[in-house]
C-alpha cells in the first residue's frame, strides 16, 4: 500500500520520508493568508514514530475567551442569529481580521461581512452592495437568492487575473427559479473579497449536502472541499464527511464518502433512535499535514434534536483521517449549562496562527439542533501554537523514537512544556546507532516552556550533514512534547 504525501509516494511500513523544507508550495509573494503549513512535524498520530515507551498522548482543548462572545447579531437584517460557517483571515495589509459569516432571521439566510483591528470589537461596515427593506446601509457582500449562505472565502493570490485574488464558495438549496434550481456550492471571484462575480456556471459542485467546507490545500497545491454526505450506518441514514478537490474552483468532482460514525461515536446511547452523526468537517492542511475539525451531532430525540461540538481528526493525504484515540474529549466543547454556546458549535474553514498562539473563531447556539428559536453568536478561542496534542512523561522518564528522517540538516527545535522537567535529544543513523557528539548526555538539556527552542549538543549546534536518513530519540522527564522541526 502506498500513502501520498505532498506530493510524495512512500511504502507503507517502510521509513518514512520527510520533505521538511518543502513544507509551503507557493512562494513568499503569493501565498496564501490562510496558509498554515510549515515544516513542522506533529505527534497527531504515530505515522513519525518507530516506537516509543513510558509515555502517553494528550489531546489539548482550545481555551475560550472570557469576554465571548465577540459578535452578536444587532441589525435588523441579522434577526437572532449570526455564526460561523465562514471564514476568518488576517487584513492584507497592516493589523487586523476580516469575516465572511452568515444570518438567519428565520426565513432568509443572509451573508454579512465584519472587520476587527483585535479580533475582539467588530465593526460592520455599510458596504452599499445588497438592499434590505430599500435601503443598502448594511454589510451585506453578496445575495443570489434568500438561501444564500456559508460563505467560504479562499484568499488566492497567485491568480494572474486581479479580480479572482478571492475566490468563494457558498450553498444553494436551488429553489429560487428560474436562475438556481439546482442544489450545491456557487463559486465567484473578487479582487477585494467584497466585490464578487460569479463563476460562469454555477453550482460548480451539484451536491445535497447543505454543510461543506473548502480551503485552499498547499501542500497538494489543490483546493479541498468537504461537503456533508449521507450513509447507511449501523441502522441509521447518518450525516457524514465527504471530501472532493480540484485544480479548478469552478469544477469539482462528486464528493466521496471518507468519515462515519463507528461504535464509539454511539457510546452514550441509552435510548432506542438515539444516535451519532458527523454534521460537517473543516478540513486544512497545519505544518506539514492536515487537520480537521469534526462536528459531532449527539441525536438525542432519535429525529433531529441534539447537541454538536468539535472534535480532532487528522490526516496525511487529506483524504484518509484519523479519529482521536479515546476518550476522545472534544477540542472545542460546548458552554456551560445557560451559556450563549450551550447547544451547538461551528467552526470556520481553519483557524489562524498568530505569534505563539492558533486563533479560532466560532459560531455558537444558545440552543440544541432541533429547537425552534434559539440565539447565535461568534466567539473566540486560542489555543497554543502547534498545541492540539503532546507525547507526556511523568517521573518515569519517556522515550519517542522517530523513523528514518531523509536529508535533516539543519537546526532542529522543539515546541515542548517542561516547567519541572527536562527534554534531551540524541540523533542515530539508519541502523539505530548513536552518532558520535550526538548521544544524550552531549545534549543541553531543555526545560521551561517554549513553542521554538533549538537543540544543541555539546560540540554541534546542527544536525550533521552527509550521512543518510537519521532518527531522533527523544528523552522526556516531567515533560510534554508537541512537535519538532529541523531548518
Amino acid at each position: 500500500m502506498l500513502h501520498k504525501c505532498r506530493g510524495r509516494i512512500f511504502p507503507a511500513g517502510c521509513s518514512l520520508m520527510l520533505a521538511l523544507a518543502a513544507a509551503t508550495s507557493q512562494a513568499a509573494a503569493s501565498r496564501s493568508l490562510g496558509d498554515l503549513s510549515g515544516a513542522w512535524q506533529l505527534f497527531v498520530d504515530d505515522s513519525l514514530i518507530a516506537n516509543k515507551q513510558d509515555v502517553s498522548r494528550s489531546y489539548h482543548a482550545f481555551e475560550k475567551h472570557a469576554g465571548n462572545p465577540v459578535l452578536k447579531a444587532d441589525r435588523p437584517w441579522e434577526g437572532s442569529t449570526v455564526y460561523l460557517y465562514g471564514s476568518v483571515l488576517p487584513m492584507e495589509q497592516g493589523p487586523g481580521y476580516r469575516m465572511w459569516y452568515h444570518t438567519w432571521d428565520g426565513h432568509d439566510y443572509r451573508m454579512a461581512y465584519a472587520t476587527s483591528l483585535d479580533g475582539l470589537r467588530w465593526d460592520k461596515p455599510a458596504l452599499g452592495l445588497i438592499a434590505y427593506e430599500g435601503s443598502s446601509t448594511n454589510n451585506l457582500f453578496l445575495r443570489r437568492t434568500h438561501e444564500d449562505h456559508n460563505p467560504q472565502v479562499i484568499h488566492t493570490p497567485w491568480e494572474s487575473d486581479p479580480k479572482r485574488h478571492y475566490t468563494l464558495l457558498n450553498y444553494d438549496y436551488g429553489r429560487t427559479p428560474p436562475a438556481n434550481t439546482v442544489s450545491g456550492y456557487y463559486a465567484a471571484w473578487s479582487e477585494d473579497g467584497i466585490h464578487w462575480s460569479d463563476a460562469p456556471k454555477n453550482p460548480v459542485l451539484p451536491d445535497p449536502g447543505d454543510v461543506g467546507n473548502f480551503v485552499w490545500d498547499p501542500l497538494g497545491k489543490r483546493y479541498l472541499g468537504f461537503p456533508k454526505k449521507f450513509a447507511e450506518v449501523r441502522g441509521f441514514n447518518r450525516r457524514c464527511c465527504g471530501v472532493s478537490h480540484t485544480s479548478d474552483a469552478a469544477a469539482w468532482p462528486p464528493a466521496e464518502l471518507v468519515l462515519t460514525p463507528d461504535e464509539y461515536d454511539d457510546r452514550w446511547v441509552a435510548a432506542p433512535g438515539q444516535h451519532t452523526d458527523f454534521y460537517g468537517l473543516c478540513g486544512f492542511a497545519y505544518e506539514s499535514m492536515y487537520l480537521g475539525f469534526l462536528w459531532i451531532f449527539r441525536i438525542t430525540d432519535g429525529k433531529n434534536d441534539g447537541p454538536i461540538f468539535v472534535e480532532l481528526v487528522s490526516s496525511r493525504d487529506g483524504v484518509h483521517w484519523l479519529r482521536q484515540e479515546a476518550p476522545r474529549t472534544p477540542l472545542l466543547a460546548l458552554g456551560a449549562d445557560g451559556a450563549w454556546d450551550d447547544g451547538m458549535i461551528f467552526t470556520p474553514n481553519h483557524p489562524l496562527v498568530e505569534g505563539d498562539a492558533i486563533k479560532l473563531f466560532y459560531g455558537g447556539f444558545d440552543g440544541t439542533h432541533g429547537v425552534d428559536t434559539c440565539g447565535a453568536a461568534i466567539g473566540l478561542a486560542t489555543l497554543r501554537k502547534g498545541g492540539f496534542v503532546s507525547l507526556d512523561a511523568g517521573e518515569t522518564e519517556g522515550v519517542i523514537e522517530t523513523r528514518d528522517l531523509s536529508g535533516p540538516y539543519g537546526t532542529l527545535a522543539l515546541n515542548f512544556s517542561a516547567r519541572n522537567g527536562t527534554v534531551r535529544v540524541e540523533v542515530l543513523d539508519s541502523a539505530g546507532a548513536v552518532l558520535p557528539g550526538f548521544a544524550r548526555e552531549a545534549c543541553a538539556p531543555l526545560s521551561g516552556d517554549s513553542v521554538e527552542q533549538a537543540v544543541v549538543w555539546k560540540d554541534a549546534r546542527t544536525l550533521p550533514k552527509d550521512k543518510g536518513p537519521l532518527r531522533l530519540r527523544f528523552f522526556l522527564r516531567n515533560a510534554s512534547l508537541y512537535g519538532f522541526r529541523i531548518l
